[in-house]
């Protein structure tokens, strides 16, 4: 009788351990912290916060000026004059028809040229109605360079930069698209930003005319951008790096940085 007690204490007293243990499992499952559903991290919303990055750090690859002399227009090619404007006390700007109209020469363009002391340089030329004008500027302090625009084709426009020594006027660069000369980070040097295509497509440009080159950066290809556009009121770059996202506002900043902008209706006053 005795024996048959003691085992069933036994098996009590293992039941009990069991329980016990199975208890406390519980507990610890139910203790358990879980992760909130809306704090799970989807790969959508880790693309969209890598696809516009607060900064976008520029690389500029230079080139020498081109420093090619413009060729000298012969009286004879000079048929009647369309508007003539004096730029100077050295330049003349010249809008013209010519005398002969050929492969080289069609029919339907108006060309241009440049006097300088006397001597006429041919200049560009334009498709129909003249919209295209001469300006001088200076890119930094006492650089002095003309611009001007050629048309290459339907759309297909070029600015043409160009500085005269010893009287005479040499090509230093040429860019696609119309240029834009604004001083995008502000510290009294002037640069160049010009944007192509039907997707915007926008570079800047850094004379030194002290190294006699041009540096350039394309902002789209740099940043993964599909297309970035410069607005020189506003002195801002605005860049959209997926199909129908609301354009970012970036500004330059002088260490070659587009740093994104803020916004007036976070930073204003209510």
């Amino acid at each position: 009788m005795k024996k048959k007690e003691t085992i069933n204490c036994r098996n009590i007293t293992a039941l009990m351990l069991f329980l016990l243990l199975m208890c406390t499992a519980c507990t610890e499952k139910q203790n358990k912290p879980k992760t909130p559903v809306g704090h799970i991290p989807s790969e959508q919303g880790t693309q969209n916060a890598s696809s516009t990055p607060d900064t976008i750090q520029l690389n500029f690859s230079a080139q020498d000026f081109s420093n090619i002399p413009l060729s000298i227009l012969d009286d004879s090619q000079i048929g009647s004059i369309v508007n003539s404007k004096k730029i100077d006390d050295m330049v003349t700007y010249v809008e013209y028809l010519p005398k002969e109209f050929n492969e080289e020469n069609p029919e339907g363009y108006t060309y241009s040229y440049i006097e300088v002391s006397g001597i006429k340089y041919a200049l560009s030329r334009s498709l129909g109605e003249t919209w295209y004008d001469l300006t001088k500027t200076t890119l930094a302090e006492t650089d002095t360079v003309y611009i001007t625009n050629e048309l290459r084709g339907a759309s297909y426009v070029v600015t043409i930069f160009f500085v005269i020594k010893e009287k005479t006027p040499y090509i230093i660069s040429e860019i696609d698209g119309f240029a834009q000369i604004s001083d995008i980070d502000e510290n009294g040097t002037k640069e160049v930003v010009s944007t192509v295509g039907t997707v915007p497509d926008t570079s800047i440009y850094f004379f030194d005319f002290d190294k006699q080159t041009v540096s350039t950066a394309n902002i789209n290809e740099q940043s993964g951008a599909e297309y970035s556009i410069y607005d020189a009121t506003t002195n801002t770059f605005s860049l959209a790096f997926e199909p129908n996202q609301n354009p970012v506002t970036y500004v330059y900043e002088a260490n070659e940085l587009l740093q994104e902008g803020k916004k007036n209706d976070e930073e204003g006053v209510k």
